[in-house]
């Protein structure tokens, strides 16, 4: 009995995910605005009536992808911190998990613009997006802080880190004005002005960085 419970569970987490990556794929197509669960039924090969009991609603689908898309790059930078002691490594891998292969994809590019949309009128995806964005600018604080910044300088040049990713994910994805090897260089640049202002009050530490 209990093997029957945890297989009609894991078929069920199957389904959903399978709709999940589905609306997604029809979003980066065709966009939130023709989004249909019709389309996504055909793209999963299943009922919409299976959409409707797993999501209720298309609102529904459309913010639990966007969270699937949160945790996905979330679980990313999480496993590029994981265990590193250097807080330059650790800034640099979660820098890094923004520039794989999969964040890069043309369906990535047409999602995020989307989310982004998306969030200013959404309040669900809003927080989604202020969590996701807080707990980043948190961590790079935190790294910060460890090279011996004090607490408000730390978050400013957090908050300039996090707007570096985005802006840069930007110009590479969807602008195509700079090149990878640019985006390297800005980032070296940015992160050796923070580490001389870390030296400046007393603190010294070895320079780690990794190329995007």
């Amino acid at each position: 009995m209990e093997q029957k419970t945890i297989k009609k569970k894991r078929i069920a987490s199957d389904t959903s995910q399978s709709i999940i990556n589905s609306a997604l794929s029809a979003m980066a197509t065709d966009g939130i605005s023709n989004l249909t669960t019709k389309s996504i039924s055909e793209r999963a090969q299943v009922s919409t009536a299976a959409i409707h009991y797993f999501f209720d609603t298309k609102d529904n689908l459309v913010y639990n992808s966007f969270v699937f898309v949160i945790k996905s790059i979330r679980l990313d930078m999480l496993e590029a911190r994981k265990g590193e002691a250097d807080p330059i490594k650790r800034i640099w891998g979660a820098c890094n998990a923004h520039f794989s292969a999969t964040h890069l994809s043309e369906e990535a590019a047409n999602i995020w613009p989307q989310l982004w949309s998306h969030a200013a009128n959404d309040p669900r995806t809003a927080r989604l997006m202020h969590i996701f964005g807080a707990r980043m600018i948190s961590n790079f604080t935190y790294d910060l802080r460890t090279l011996g910044l004090p607490r408000d300088k730390a978050r400013q040049g957090a908050i300039e880190l996090r707007a570096l990713v985005v802006g840069l994910w930007v110009e590479k994805q969807i602008t195509k004005n700079a090149f990878p090897e640019e985006h390297i260089e800005i980032f070296e640049s940015v992160l050796s002005r923070l580490k001389a202002e870390a030296n400046g009050n007393g603190h010294s530490f070895m320079n780690h960085t990794t190329p995007l």
